[in-house]
């Protein structure tokens, strides 16, 4: 619970020192004395509401476990906030951003207010309905577990099959267009050195025919070949003569050799060369050269592949989830079927408050949704057959307060603060004391912060705080006599202290 508060420069306070006992606690005054901007103060130090504060501290008498956020416990937790050019926040004197104080503070606070309706959201009615029958059934806790972890591997297989799916579409989008550049290489068949070679056939069919009458002109060169060898020989250079003899032998070879290439040139098509070089030449143009050609092919046929293997991924996903989804149709109809039987019980002890409340009975409508972590139910509470959206603040505020407080008899962990925004505004003096009546039996659970606007629930307050504001300045102070406390039930009731019939009221409001 919040053990103490303090507040500095906010508004028209200029300082606050405050310190909260367990159960009911009541802030009365004037309208316009500040007791919403001492409330919010409070919440905004937690992170509920947007602080104008320039300090505030809220100390709870406990320690809280924040180690999943980076922060140190302590034996009591400090929230700290303070506002200079900008608005900082603090946790056992470590900064922390407001989201992450947010988040925190709803570990332990509920904030209600008639503009919030997540009271009446269908998973708080069916988590209320499953405390219930975990009350009476011991076998559905284990039930509940065992879906809950059916429907977690439901959501993983969902999760990683969308994953899939994402590369899967944005790999299919290009696949048309791989596949025709794969064709499209495939079709040219390049292999690597061919475009020299062909640039070298090319060459040498341009100049065939002068190759060919080169060789015809040379020919009178190697029928002399046998006359130089003599005249070498009978100069007895017989070493000069074998190197001569060889000389003419190996030029003769290749020539030889250049005589068949140029043959195999008479079998070549000059027009299939040329087109064999502009499609090699538009690859290189394409992809800068043929190893990078077969290259970026081998890469897209192994897209493809991949393509290939994660449909098939896919597929195994989409039967595993299937086999998945059967055993979450048998638990889920398990779980329906035994709220189905609680559901009598569930309005019965809803309407008990109800009726407490002033209020009509209700009728929670069980229909079936898609599969959630709390199975496929979706539950619409309706008050006197009429929608809870259809309800005036008033009558939202009490049907609120009915939940809140069923919620706290099935669930012995429920604990925390609960604040409450107009919750008795616009009120019958009757429906104001079934109010107090409900807030005093969750005060037994929450330690409950709330401004009051009549006399009934200010008298069964267990502090009550009195708000008030003197020349521009405003004051807080704990009325702690049952003199101070009757005054000001007089005066909120608009009677004079002096009149004996108004104060007699307020004393039999306080000895209720």
């Amino acid at each position: 619970m919040i053990e103490r508060f303090y507040m500095k420069e906010n508004l028209s306070f200029k300082s606050v020192e405050l310190e909260f006992k367990k159960g009911l606690i009541l802030f009365t005054g004037p309208s316009g004395a500040g007791k919403s901007v001492l409330m919010n103060s409070i919440l905004g130090t937690i992170g509920q509401k947007d602080s104008t504060s320039k300090l505030s501290e809220v100390i709870f008498n406990r320690s809280i476990n924040l180690d999943d956020f980076g922060i140190e416990s302590d034996d009591i937790t400090v929230f700290k906030q303070i506002k200079k050019e900008k608005i900082r926040y603090f946790i056992n004197s470590q900064t922390v951003p407001k989201k992450v104080v947010s988040k925190i503070g709803k570990l332990f606070i509920n904030h209600l207010n008639p503009r919030d309706i997540t009271e009446f959201d269908s998973e708080n009615l069916l988590e209320i309905l499953d405390m219930m029958i975990l009350s009476k059934d011991s076998e559905y806790k284990n039930l509940f577990q065992i879906y809950q972890i059916e429907f977690q591997e439901f959501e993983n297989l969902n999760r990683a099959i969308q994953r899939l799916q994402l590369e899967i579409d944005d790999m299919a989008q290009k696949e048309e267009f791989i596949k025709f550049e794969i064709a499209k290489i495939n079709s040219i068949k390049p292999k690597v050195g061919e475009y020299d070679e062909l640039q070298l056939v090319k060459k040498q069919l341009s100049k065939k025919d002068r190759i060919e009458n080169y060789i015809q002109e040379v020919q009178d060169v190697f029928d002399k070949q046998r006359t130089l060898v003599e005249i070498f020989d009978l100069m007895g250079l017989e070493d000069e003569s074998n190197k001569i003899d060889d000389c003419f032998e190996d030029i003769k070879s290749q020539i030889e050799d250049i005589e068949d290439r140029l043959s195999e040139l008479d079998e070549v098509n000059i027009e299939e060369i040329l087109n064999r070089v502009e499609q090699i030449s538009e690859l290189r143009t394409k992809y800068i050269s043929i190893e990078k050609a077969i290259e970026h092919r081998d890469s897209k046929i192994e897209e493809l592949d991949r393509l290939a293997k994660l449909r098939a991924e896919r597929e195994e996903l989409l039967e595993n989830i299937f086999k998945v989804e059967k055993q979450l149709i048998i638990y889920s109809t398990q779980i329906s079927s035994k709220r189905g039987r609680y559901l009598e019980l569930f309005e019965k002890n809803l309407n008990e408050y109800l009726i407490l409340l002033n209020l009509e009975e209700s009728q929670l409508d069980i229909q079936k949704g898609k599969f959630s972590k709390i199975g496929t139910d979706l539950a619409y509470l309706k008050i006197a057959k009429t929608d809870i959206e259809k309800l005036s603040y008033g009558e939202q505020n009490r049907v609120r307060l009915a939940i809140l407080t069923l919620k706290t008899k099935f669930n012995s962990n429920e604990n925390g603060t609960l604040f409450l925004d107009e919750i008795d505004a616009n009120l019958s003096g009757d429906e104001s004391m079934r109010v107090a009546k409900v807030l005093k039996e969750l005060s037994k659970v929450y330690q409950v912060f709330a401004i009051s606007h009549q006399p009934q629930l200010t008298s069964q307050a267990d502090q009550h705080f009195l708000v008030t504001k003197e020349s521009g300045e405003s004051f807080v102070k704990l009325l702690s006599s049952e003199k101070s406390r009757a005054e000001e039930i007089v005066r909120m009731v608009g009677g004079e202290t002096s009149n004996q019939d108004v104060h007699r009221f307020a004393m039999s409001l306080l000895n209720n």
